[in-house]
């Protein structure tokens, strides 16, 4: 019953918005937070895909990241409310619904003027810049990035796509950490399960007896999001999804996604990867290749 009563809402949210695209005077953008609100209570899916909308999913993870509105959609939306609110002195509604219709505009008007705007920064707003990054991973091409070294591999990231939902298989997007590195004095192919080592070396002979594992060997640097609602916290969060960039058999291919969410790399390069940084290094992961040029 619960979770039926966050659909509601959320389509009826919805709703509201897609009223506001096509009329003046209501603020879509406005309503499409309140929906992704709800929807991060009972309805993941739907949160997922408004999170990645190609229109409006940038303003909702700024929003859910940190409150903050951009400027351009701030002047749209009041403008938007101005012009209904003079068009509706001109009809015959009565004096006081026009009187209650423009309080509330303008109350909500003084709100989203007084949100914090996203600074400018490579996706959304955080206290991070392009010269900062230690590992840069190009989700599109397939590649990680160590800008400050001028080094490159090829990877596999998940097969299920991108995103950055609990239990979706996908790779999530945006600013993490490595929080923990796992792994330092392991034989090249060490078996890892639950990030102990098991004391096994993968070989062909062993991978026939255990055709469907996911193999995590060599290596561990295990990731933490940092931004607060899109990968860090209750439903998104990277760390207690068990992202890694971790080894993988060489007899797999790089540069297709085919992993189960993590970032899977050859081990020699693995291994040359996790003697260059350190925890605490400053990743970013993007789906967007156009960024590369501003990072790399």
């Amino acid at each position: 019953m619960k979770i039926l009563f966050w659909r509601i809402l959320v389509v009826f949210f919805i709703l509201l918005g897609v009223i506001g695209a096509i009329l003046p005077g209501m603020p879509t953008t406005v309503f499409l937070i309140l929906a992704a609100w709800a929807a991060s209570k009972g309805w993941p899916q739907v949160d997922e895909w408004l999170m990645n909308h190609p229109k409006y999913g940038q303003s909702l993870r700024n929003w859910r990241a940190t409150g903050s509105v951009a400027r351009k959609v701030k002047w749209i939306a009041c403008s938007m409310m101005l012009c209904s609110g003079i068009i509706m002195f001109f009809t015959s509604a009565p004096i006081w619904v026009k009187f209650f219709t423009d309080i509330i505009m303008f109350i909500v008007a003084i709100w989203l003027c007084l949100r914090p705007e996203p600074k400018d920064n490579i996706e959304i707003g955080m206290q991070y810049n392009q010269k900062e990054v230690d590992i840069f991973i190009d989700l599109k091409n397939q590649l990680l990035m160590l800008p400050k070294l001028g080094k490159k591999f090829s990877i596999s990231t998940a097969l299920n796509g991108i995103g950055e939902a609990e239990n979706s298989g996908k790779t999530p997007r945006g600013w993490h950490v490595i929080a923990e590195k796992i792994g330092n004095d392991a034989q090249k192919n060490s078996v890892f399960v639950g990030r102990q080592p098991t004391g096994e070396v993968y070989s062909s002979e062993y991978a026939e007896k255990h055709p469907n594992r996911d193999w995590i060997l060599t290596r561990i640097l295990w990731l933490k999001g940092l931004e607060s609602g899109f990968n860090l916290g209750e439903g998104v969060d990277t760390y207690n999804r068990y992202i890694y960039i971790h080894g993988t058999p060489d007899k797999n291919p790089m540069g297709i996604p085919l992993s189960h969410g993590c970032v899977r790399m050859h081990n020699d390069d693995l291994i040359e990867l996790f003697n260059l940084v350190d925890e605490n290094s400053l990743v970013y992961i993007s789906e967007n290749s156009e960024k590369t040029n501003n990072i790399v």
